[in-house]
């Protein structure tokens, strides 16, 4: 077991690019080193995905400071998710409302045009 706030994020910040991986959502994701430290590092996951992930692996649960440092991360058409975890717990991922609505009409959306083409061929 990990003791290190450090080292605790950074093993969940490699499970969590390794779990976008093994999804085949993105081959590429990684862990992304010195995130926060930097301008343009906003981010704890590089990836192709739409998010800007902010990755939390810690007992005592600080959620709105860590929904709004995932906030500050916030770019146009890429949304913040924050990822939290703990000792033998699941990953949870935390969006805004208003986004998760989004990404489901477009779901919907994207399913209905779908079924239309389908339709259309027969």
């Amino acid at each position: 077991m990990l003791k290190y706030p450090k080292a605790k994020g950074s093993a969940l910040e490699r499970r969590v690019a390794q779990k976008i991986r093994r999804s085949g959502l993105d081959s590429t994701a990684s862990r992304m080193i010195l995130s926060g430290a930097a301008f343009g590092l906003e981010t704890d996951i590089r990836t192709k995905l739409p998010f800007r992930f902010e990755v939390k692996n810690q007992e005592k649960v600080k959620l709105w400071e860590w929904w709004e440092q995932a906030e500050r991360g916030r770019k146009p058409m890429m949304p913040p998710v924050l990822v939290v975890g703990g000792n033998h717990r699941n990953q949870l991922a935390i969006m805004a409302l208003d986004d998760w609505l989004n990404l489901v009409k477009e779901l919907f959306d994207y399913k209905d045009l779908w079924q239309k083409s389908q339709q259309n061929k027969s």
